[in-house]
């Protein structure tokens, strides 16, 4: 019940948010999970051009319907894609998550979006989780490379190898603290320069 009314107030706001101050044609599609909609990134980016399609709870296979389901109907130029840790904790094999993330990175470049990959953060409590994410995100990096996609190792901001998500990040096992997002944007501006 908190996730679905943390999931709620996300929503809430950015629709209230998109109410006030409209965008004429969405450049920017933020497409993930709760690690994109608990933020307001129109205003961590100082623009009103871009759409936050995140939602808590959202695991690789309900991004990919969601693009098949009508969402790249006014393509935006640039889409910002983090997601993967739901699917783990839900017990999706990564090999799954890796072929989601193949036919959502097919489906943007289709329309000629530029795609910018976050990896996926580790968690703080979960060695054994965090070795896994660790795999899947050199998967995901090396795919990017291939298909020419912007990739954002955001565990070299937030994480290290040996002890995962930094305590003084986390509001809790694997999400950040609204602080941590000024680190995280400075990182996403300079990729969308």
């Amino acid at each position: 019940l908190l996730l679905l009314g943390g999931t709620l107030v996300y929503s809430f706001r950015n629709r209230i948010y998109e109410r006030f101050f409209p965008s004429e044609k969405t450049t920017i599609l933020l497409l993930g999970d709760s690690m994109l909609a608990q933020e307001n990134w129109s205003l961590l980016l100082h623009r009103n051009d871009l759409h936050n399609h995140a939602f808590g709870g959202a695991i690789t296979q309900h991004l990919l319907w969601n693009l098949q389901r009508g969402e790249l109907n006014n393509p935006p130029k640039i889409c910002i894609l983090n997601g993967g840790i739901n699917d783990l904790l839900s017990g999706i094999p990564p090999q799954r998550i890796f072929q989601n993330y193949q036919q959502i990175i097919a489906l943007l470049q289709q329309k000629q979006v530029q795609i910018i990959i976050n990896s996926i953060l580790m968690t703080t409590n979960n060695s054994r989780l965090n070795q896994t994410i660790l795999a899947l995100n050199q998967q995901l990096k090396a795919y990017s490379e291939q298909k020419n996609c912007t990739f954002i190792d955001i565990n070299s901001l937030f994480s290290t190898k040996q002890k995962g998500l930094n305590p003084t990040f986390a509001r809790d096992s694997i999400h950040l603290k609204s602080s941590s997002y000024t680190v995280w944007v400075k990182e996403v501006r300079r990729h969308l320069r």
